[in-house]
């Protein structure tokens, strides 16, 4: 799994393509920084963008779910070519921040049946998720891993068989 994972960080976004995998990277690293690099965030978002989160959360008159992601992130780019001549990514930290600001407050234009509202929410909601899942944001949040039985909490054999025996230390984790 942790492989697969791996990979998908170091392939990029295929789904999204060059620019879009691009912009998906640089608002991760704004919107959610910390332990997990942006490039595996928006990894994650490129294989999850079209699945919904499980809660019916489609709304009537906007965008469908497996649409509004790569649109949103291509109005961001737009507007950002727009206002300051550059894309997304290539702009400074203050103005993707006040792009992403405008996303949230529902300010940021794109194509028909498109609110960025319900965009950005979806966009931090996906990369909560993708953080979350990833054993570098489990770590910077304290969780120490999936439990299973005594011994079994990210361990190595050699580790377990050292608790087996009782080693000094064994107790902690």
């Amino acid at each position: 799994m942790l492989d697969q994972r791996t990979r998908r960080e170091r392939d990029g976004t295929p789904r999204l393509g060059e620019r879009l995998g691009a912009v998906a990277t640089a608002a991760a690293e704004r919107i959610l920084p910390g332990a997990v690099p942006p490039a595996a965030l928006a990894a994650f978002l490129d294989e999850s963008f079209d699945r919904p989160l499980g809660r019916g959360d489609e709304r009537d008159g906007v965008i469908a779910t497996p649409a509004l992601l790569p649109a949103g992130l291509d109005a961001l780019d737009r507007e950002a070519t727009r206002r300051h001549g550059a894309g997304f990514a290539g702009l400074e930290v203050v103005e993707q921040d006040a792009l992403l600001a405008a996303a949230e407050q529902g300010e940021l234009p794109g194509p028909e049946r498109f609110d960025s509202r319900t965009w950005f929410q979806r966009l931090r909601e996906k990369l909560l998720l993708g953080y979350g899942s990833d054993p570098r944001g489990m770590v910077e949040m304290g969780f120490p891993g999936p439990s299973y039985q005594t011994g079994h909490v990210w361990l190595g054999s050699g580790e377990v068989r050292a608790r087996t025996l009782r080693r000094p230390g064994y107790r902690i984790l």
